[in-house]
């Protein structure tokens, strides 16, 4: 288990992609979804309508998980159950909640293109108007790295 926020942020900065995990009627739904990260607050975006909002609205719990360096390794090619699997991985618990602030929704989108693409970009004001942007601080985070 990781324990210090240095290494699970190294985990953060290296993944591309989340997977956003809900409850829908106590049954699991599962998005993955790009993000954008500040310390202790990750920020995905998305098109204002569709089932995730419908769901993030009458259960706002969440679970994003973050998981890189997937990468296949033997002990011994000849024994099948010395195969594994190398990986670093975190689960983060917290609350959706909705960014509704045209100047914040504005910077936030900011970052999610200097992560992407280690630029700023400008953004037309119908681009800003029409995403949907949320946040989740977390709660908690938990990690592991294996075989690294």
């Amino acid at each position: 288990m990781l324990s210090k926020m240095d290494e699970m942020e190294k985990i953060i900065h290296e993944a591309q992609v989340c997977y956003l995990g809900m409850a829908e009627d106590n049954n699991p739904y599962v998005l993955p979804m790009n993000f954008a990260y500040e310390p202790g607050v990750f920020y995905l975006h998305a098109a204002p309508e569709g089932h995730k909002l419908e769901v993030l609205k009458s259960n706002p719990a969440v679970c994003i998980n973050i998981n890189t360096g997937n990468e296949l390794f033997h002990r011994h090619k000849e024994v099948g159950c010395s195969w594994g699997m190398k990986f670093k991985s975190l689960n983060v618990f917290g609350k959706a909640e909705f960014i509704d602030d045209y100047d914040e929704k504005y910077r936030i989108m900011q970052l999610f293109m200097v992560k992407f693409s280690g630029e700023i970009y400008e953004f037309s004001e119908p681009s800003i108007r029409n995403v949907l942007i949320f946040k989740v601080s977390a709660e908690k985070m938990t990690g592991k790295v294996y075989g690294y």
